[in-house]
C-alpha cells in the first residue's frame, strides 16, 4: 500500500534531482504573457484597440476601484502571486538542495528573475504591492501583510534583478529563459519609469486631481528623496545594457529610404531579420505544439472573408495617427479629416509603415482560400456590406 504515485514528483525527489529541479524552475516561465497574441490582445486595454467578443470596459471608462473590467494573466493579483509563491519555494529549496552549484547557481538566478519580473506587473498595475519573500504554509501564523510602498517595491525589485545577474553571468542560456543581459535591461525599464513624472509623487499631484487627492501616494511613486538622483540611477542602468554593445536596433539609417523600402524595413524590424538575435534581449517563445494563444493568432485575428475571428482591432484614433504624405513631394503632415485630400482618399499616400501594419477597405493581402477564392479575386480586404448580383437586378 506504501506507493508512490507516478504522475507526482514529492519535494524531497524533485529538489535531489537536476532534471526535476530545472522543470519546477522552467515552470516559472509560463506565467509569461502571451501579450499581443493572445486573442484579447493587450492593446485593447489602453485607447489603441478594440475587441470583438466583449464588452469594452476600458474604452467605455467603466474602469474602477469596484470594477476592474478583464486584467490578463500576467498582471491578475492572484495569478502573478501564484507565481511569486513557486519562486520563492524554489529559491528556499534550492539554497539546501544536494545538487551541483553551477546548476544551483544557474537556476536561483533565473528564479530571481523571475520573482522580479512578477513583481514589477504587479507594481505596474497595483502601485506598492505586499512583497512576500518568502513561501506560507499551513504552520504559517498570520498570511496578512501590508502594502510595501512604491519605492520599496522598486528597491526589492532591482535588487532581485542585480542578484539573478551576478548568478547569471556567464551562463549559456537557452533561448527563452533569463540571461544576465536580460536581468540588465530589465533593471533598466524598472528605473526608467520609477523616475519619471508619473512616479514623482510632487510632479504627479500637480498635474492630477485624483493623484492629489489619493490618502496613500507613497503607494504610487515617491514622496520625497532626490529626483535627479533617480534619474541618474536610471541612466546608468541603461548605460550597463548599451555598454554591452550586443543589442541594438540593426538598420543603421544615416538618410530617408524610398517608400517601398520603408515599408520592408518596417516590417522586418517585427520579424528580426535586421540583425537578428542583436534586436532581441529577452523573448517568449512559442510552439505550435502546444495548445496557446500564439499557436492560435492567425485565427484569432485574421480578418473576415479568410476564416479568421478579427478578435482584435485598431481603433480608428490609432489608424488616424499615421501620418499622411503629399503626393507630389513627399513631404509628411498629421493627417486630418477636415483636410479636404485626406478625407477623399484616407488610405493614399500614407506613411509606409501604415501599410505595414493595418489592414484598410480595399487593402492588397494574401490570396482567398479556395472556397472564397471565386468570391473575391482581387484579394482585398472588405469593410461594411457588399451586395452580389447583376446590374438588372
Amino acid at each position: 500500500m506504501n506507493t508512490k504515485p507516478l504522475n507526482k514528483a514529492s519535494a524531497s525527489v524533485t529538489w535531489s534531482d537536476p532534471n526535476l529541479s530545472e522543470a519546477f524552475v522552467t515552470d516559472l516561465y509560463n506565467g509569461l504573457s502571451t501579450g499581443e497574441l493572445n486573442q484579447e490582445s493587450n492593446d485593447c486595454l489602453t485607447d489603441n484597440a478594440l475587441y470583438n467578443f466583449g464588452k469594452q470596459d476600458m474604452m467605455e471608462a467603466n474602469i474602477g476601484p469596484s470594477h476592474l473590467g478583464w486584467v490578463q494573466d500576467t498582471y491578475e493579483w492572484g495569478a502573478m502571486y501564484a507565481r511569486i509563491r513557486a519562486a520563492n519555494l524554489a529559491l528556499e529549496n534550492l539554497a539546501k538542495a544536494p545538487l551541483d552549484s553551477s546548476v544551483v547557481n544557474r537556476l536561483k538566478g533565473e528564479s530571481y528573475f523571475m520573482r522580479a519580473y512578477f513583481y514589477n506587473q504587479l507594481l505596474r498595475y497595483y502601485g506598492g504591492v505586499p512583497l512576500v519573500k518568502s513561501s506560507y504554509s499551513l504552520a504559517t501564523p498570520d498570511f496578512s501583510i501590508a502594502r510595501n510602498t512604491y519605492e520599496e517595491c522598486v528597491d526589492f525589485i532591482t535588487g532581485d534583478l542585480d542578484l539573478a545577474a551576478g548568478l547569471l553571468a556567464g551562463k549559456n542560456m537557452a533561448k527563452g529563459r533569463a540571461t544576465s543581459d536580460a536581468c540588465l535591461a530589465l533593471k533598466a525599464r524598472v528605473l526608467l519609469y520609477a523616475a519619471s513624472d508619473l512616479h514623482d509623487m510632487p510632479t504627479a499631484k500637480g498635474k492630477s486631481s485624483t493623484i492629489s487627492g489619493y490618502a496613500h501616494p507613497e503607494l504610487l511613486g515617491y514622496v520625497s528623496g532626490d529626483r535627479n538622483a533617480r534619474w541618474q540611477k536610471a541612466q546608468a542602468a541603461a548605460k550597463a545594457v548599451m555598454d554591452l554593445g550586443k543589442y541594438g536596433y540593426m538598420l543603421n539609417l544615416s538618410a530617408p529610404v524610398s517608400t517601398a523600402d520603408g515599408f520592408i524595413n518596417y516590417q522586418n524590424s517585427y520579424l528580426s531579420r535586421n540583425g537578428g538575435e542583436a534586436e532581441v534581449i529577452f523573448a517568449r517563445y512559442f510552439s505550435n505544439n502546444k495548445d496557446e494563444w500564439g499557436a492560435w493568432y492567425g485565427r484569432n485575428n485574421c480578418t473576415n472573408g479568410y476564416h479568421g475571428w478579427t478578435s482584435s482591432e485598431p481603433t480608428q484614433n490609432l489608424v488616424d495617427d499615421y501620418e499622411a504624405l503629399d503626393g507630389t513631394t513627399g513631404a509628411a503632415h498629421d493627417f486630418s479629416w477636415n483636410n479636404p485630400t485626406d478625407a477623399a482618399t484616407p488610405y493614399a499616400n500614407r506613411d509606409p509603415r501604415f501599410y505595414a501594419s493595418i489592414l484598410y477597405d480595399g487593402a492588397p493581402w494574401k490570396p482567398r482560400t479556395a472556397d472564397g477564392a471565386g468570391i473575391d479575386p482581387y484579394n482585398e480586404i472588405q469593410m461594411g456590406t457588399y451586395q452580389t448580383g447583376s446590374a438588372s437586378s
